[in-house]
């Protein structure tokens, strides 16, 4: 990983940063310039697939409805005209938890503190809960989907629609891939997800090209992210969180490392004490054998003497049985 210096002096050289990290993701569609909000504008429309009039960005923080509920932050809350809401999420890191869980939480706290007090359910209020996700969505179920793109809302087993007020949408951009050969025919937000994957790519400069050419919305996002590119704080702000990133994931590795050497250290020492008393346990049979093979041969010994069992028995504590079976010569 580069040091924070050299981190740095990427800004202004013409690198771009990387919208996937949380905090140039909101850069890049908060600024107040017309290719921001230019490209705000067809995010929201690609990903909502809706016609939008007017949209603002709002207060991030949804209200607390009773003592002790849990605070949640949006990353980007946006408001429309007609009343429709939506967040915004950038996770450009895997979670330990199914994401899914949180995303039903987020949109129901965003349709929470949609509906007023007195408000009836005559039109209910619609909202989005959009992730983008920089990593490949599994569900605790199990059950993935090759695509991108995922669109969820409350349904019955047989496919019956509830009242679609409550959306979530995933993006998963390490799908992205093979949509690149189908720019022509892709849905808009797919042609989102490739701009956000690599945008940052110089290896997939020609592509971004192409995608500019083809969406305003695109070319405008690209100019919105060359313009903040020159932020010598937002590349401090995308260098931390990529350190943090890196150092977490080598903390899981070492004591992934740590616990695996463990055990096999374990298991050698295991097989080793096992071996020990494998080698202690023959040696007490071989030496307890042996004692009773010498026992019998005296008692075979005095058998051809004329000493009766039962005296034998009674000096080399042998089972009369075990005298007689000797039958000697």
């Amino acid at each position: 990983m580069l040091t924070e210096e050299e981190y740095i002096a990427q800004a202004g050289t013409g690198a771009l940063l990387n919208p996937r990290i949380d905090s140039t993701f909101k850069a890049l569609f908060t600024q107040p310039s017309e290719d921001s909000r230019a490209a705000m504008h067809a995010f929201l429309e690609a990903a909502t697939e809706r016609r939008i009039a007017t949209w603002e960005i709002t207060h991030n923080e949804a209200p607390i409805e009773f003592l002790d509920q849990r605070g949640v932050s949006f990353d980007i809350f946006c408001v429309f005209d007609d009343g429709l809401a939506a967040d915004i999420e950038m996770q450009a890191f895997r979670q330990d938890y199914d994401y899914g869980h949180r995303a039903e939480y987020l949109v129901a706290r965003l349709a929470s503190s949609r509906l007023k007090r007195g408000a009836d359910f005559k039109k209910p209020p619609t909202v989005y809960q959009i992730s983008v996700l920089d990593f490949e969505y599994k569900p605790a179920s199990g059950a993935t989907s090759p695509d991108p793109v995922s669109r969820y809302a409350m349904r019955t087993q047989d496919g019956r629609e509830l009242a679609n007020a409550l959306n979530i949408v995933f993006i998963e951009l390490p799908k992205v891939a093979k949509l690149e050969s189908s720019l022509e025919t892709n849905t808009a937000i797919e042609n989102w997800a490739i701009f956000l994957k690599d945008a940052d790519n110089p290896g997939k400069r020609g592509v971004i090209q192409d995608l500019m050419r083809k969406e305003k919305g695109l070319m405008e996002a690209h100019k919105a992210l060359s313009l903040i590119s020159a932020d010598d704080e937002l590349w401090f702000a995308q260098f931390r969180q990529e350190k943090a990133e890196y150092d977490r994931l080598a903390n899981l590795a070492a004591a992934r490392e740590k616990r695996e050497k463990e055990l096999a250290e374990a298991l050698v020492k295991g097989r080793a004490e096992g071996r020990a008393e494998g080698r202690a346990e023959g040696r007490a049979e071989g030496r307890a054998e042996g004692k009773r093979e010498q026992s019998l041969e005296n008692a075979r010994n005095m058998l051809a003497d004329g000493v009766t069992p039962e005296q034998i028995s009674k000096w080399l504590g042998l089972s009369i049985d075990e005298i007689k079976s000797l039958n000697p010569a």
